[in-house]
C-alpha cells in the first residue's frame, strides 16, 4: 500500500491520506514531514494531534498549530465531559483552537488534518468545520489522517475517489515512510 503513487511535485490542491492503528507513529511521521517543510522555506498549516503521557501512560491529547507549534489541551481520558468519544473528553476550547488553526493555514503549503474521526465523520462534531476547508483544496498538498475504519467515511464526506493517495502506517514502517514523504516535500520546495 506504500508503494502508492504521490501527487506530482508542483501539483496543488493534492490530498494525502494517511491511516493506520492507534500508536502506529501517523503523527511522527507528519511531524517529521513539518520540521522537513519548515526547514525548506515551505510553509505549513492546520492541525497535529500530539499524545501527552504521564511516564508511558497515554493521559491526553494536544492540539498543535501546524504554522508556529503553538500547543493547547484537546482532550484527556476519561468521559466525563459534555464531548467524548470512544476514551477520551474533549475540550471545547482546544477543538475551537484547533478550529482556528486550520482556518489560519488551510491555504498553506502543506495542510495537516491530524485527526478526522468519529467525532467529525459520524458525529458531525468536533472539527467537523476542517471539511469543508479540505474540500476547497486551497493548499499545496494536505495530509489527512483517519483511522481505518473510517476511510470510506472519510472518502466519501471528502468526495474522494477510492484511488487518492492512501498511506499505511505501521510502526515497522513508520521511519521508512517518513523518510519517503520528507523527499517528496524537498522536490516540492525545489518547484
Amino acid at each position: 500500500m506504500n508503494h502508492v503513487s504521490l501527487p506530482a511535485p508542483d501539483e496543488r490542491g493534492a490530498i494525502i491520506l494517511l491511516s493506520g492503528n492507534r500508536r502506529s507513529g501517523k503523527t511522527t511521521v507528519l511531524r517529521r514531514v513539518r520540521q522537513t517543510a519548515q526547514s525548506q522555506g515551505l510553509s505549513t498549516g492546520g492541525v497535529l494531534s500530539v499524545a501527552r503521557f504521564r511516564a508511558t501512560e497515554k493521559v491526553g491529547i494536544d492540539v498543535m498549530d501546524a504554522a508556529t507549534g503553538v500547543t493547547f489541551p484537546l482532550a484527556v481520558t476519561g468521559t466525563a465531559g459534555i464531548i467524548h468519544t470512544g476514551r477520551y473528553s474533549f475540550d471545547p476550547a482546544g477543538i475551537a483552537a484547533g478550529l482556528r488553526f486550520a482556518e489560519a493555514g488551510h491555504t498553506a503549503d502543506i495542510f495537516f488534518v491530524d485527526e478526522l474521526g468519529p467525532l467529525e465523520l459520524e458525529r458531525n462534531q468536533g472539527w467537523v468545520g476542517v471539511l469543508p476547508l479540505i474540500a476547497a483544496r486551497a493548499f499545496g498538498v494536505a495530509f489527512v489522517v483517519v483511522r481505518p475504519e473510517l476511510l470510506a467515511l472519510a472518502r466519501a464526506r471528502l468526495g474522494l475517489p477510492d484511488t487518492a493517495p492512501l498511506l499505511l502506517v505501521e510502526p515497522s514502517t513508520r521511519d521508512t515512510l517518513a523518510d519517503r514523504l520528507c523527499a517528496w516535500v524537498q522536490q516540492r520546495s525545489r518547484r
